[in-house]
């Protein structure tokens, strides 16, 4: 009887664990998230030629901002962005210009600039297949051209039985330079582990908008009433190309597109004439001063000669205006800025910013001289790549009455 009762009870044992060895087991079914298609046999640059009508708007891309050997030679991993992502982001993006009353724009028409930073964020230093990612707070990763920091992460969920045996799942995310990964925009690879000669290649869902989201916001462009530009130029304000040669950019010919695009204005009464000068701006909200007596004259001072003209007035603290400018070739310039100041305010300041990045520091000049008494203040060197830029006078202090610019290249 005890002998009976000890092999029921070794059978039991057996099967008990025979189910615990089979739970335990990787599921090599629906479960497996990896990516077995043989490799390609070319560059990563080759794979993307070889899917004609997925990869068209990425190759533009690449071809446009001079990134294809670093899709040929370097060893690079590369969230791949389908067209079904470019189209999505174009078409928000236009829905917005109507609103402003803007042309619509396409993928030709971003600035340079804009896109480099972007696509860039998708083309990693380095090989990284989808398993060396696995970890709890994924594996923080630096784009191809300026190191931005950028996160990708290999999870699995659970499946019945089965801890982590799930479907698994590569998130990869802009960080927005922010250590909170509240601030963390991300999209999902939907194939992963494709191998060529040089690296890895993700391909992101076709649900993920390109830029993750930058590039659906509204762009300046340039104001065109100007007549400071050569003979039919109708584009962003160009600046001299020979050296020792100026020239003069009026303050209220900022760019259009509105709040938050084209300017920032505390105080959303408009005040001065900015619909007369103008008219077909309605959503500017910057205010205009005219108290300048001697409006429509030409002046000269030590910078040079300039024409009177509207100034930008009751200004305080935070508010800045933008310009789009054009350097027809590399080369060093200084930005002099005619200002005035009427009141007791000490110091008084504002800084220049060249595509969003702060290239003067604060540039101070003395208060109570007169509204409409300019002052000349002119900025360190700086260097400009041949192209467009985007310029950003940024109000430090309040009460900063702003003329015009003179641009002048120094070598």
């Amino acid at each position: 009887m005890k002998k009976s009762v000890q092999f029921n009870h070794n059978i039991i044992l057996l099967v008990v664990c025979v189910m615990l060895f089979a739970s335990c087991k990787k599921n090599s079914g629906a479960y497996d998230y990896v990516n077995r298609a043989s490799a390609f046999n070319g560059t990563t640059y080759d794979y993307l030629i070889s899917k004609p009508g997925v990869f068209d708007s990425l190759l533009f891309v690449v071809n446009k901002l001079g990134l294809t050997d670093s899709l040929k030679k370097n060893k690079v991993t590369l969230f791949a962005v389908t067209n079904t992502s470019f189209q999505q982001v174009v078409s928000k993006l236009n829905i917005s210009r109507k609103i402003l009353g803007l042309p619509p724009m396409y993928l030709n028409d971003v600035k340079t600039n804009l896109l480099d930073s972007m696509m860039c964020r998708y083309i990693i230093r380095g090989v990284y297949i989808a398993d060396s990612l696995a970890f709890t707070d994924g594996v923080m990763l630096k784009g191809i051209r300026y190191n931005y920091p950028m996160n990708a992460k290999l999870s699995t969920a659970n499946a019945t039985g089965e801890v982590g045996g799930g479907p698994g799942t590569l998130v990869f995310s802009d960080t927005k330079k922010s250590l909170f990964k509240i601030n963390w925009v991300s999209a999902i690879a939907n194939s992963i582990n494709i191998r060529t000669n040089n690296g890895i290649v993700h391909i992101l869902e076709s649900a993920h908008p390109f830029g993750f989201g930058e590039y659906t916001k509204p762009v300046p462009i340039p104001f065109d009433k100007s007549s400071f530009r050569p003979a039919g130029y109708s584009g962003p304000f160009y600046l001299p190309s020979s050296i020792g040669a100026t020239t003069t950019m009026i303050a209220q010919d900022f760019d259009l597109g509105g709040e938050g695009v084209a300017y920032h204005d505390n105080d959303a009464n408009q005040r001065g004439p900015s619909g007369a000068y103008r008219p077909n701006s309605a959503d500017q909200g910057v205010d205009l001063d005219a108290a300048f007596a001697t409006l429509g004259t030409t002046l000269t001072d030590a910078a040079g000669t300039y024409p009177a003209s509207y100034s930008i007035g009751y200004t305080v603290a935070g508010e800045w205006l933008m310009y789009s400018v054009y350097a027809p070739v590399d080369g060093d310039y200084t930005v002099t800025s005619r200002v005035g100041n009427g009141n007791t305010t000490n110091p008084l300041g504002f800084h220049l910013e060249f595509d969003l990045k702060n290239v003067t520091g604060t540039l101070t000049y003395p208060n109570n001289k007169g509204w409409w008494v300019w002052q000349l203040v002119t900025s360190p060197k700086i260097h400009l790549t041949a192209g467009n830029h985007l310029m950003r006078f940024f109000h430090e202090t309040n009460d900063v009455q702003l003329c015009n610019f003179v641009f002048k290249r120094i070598n």
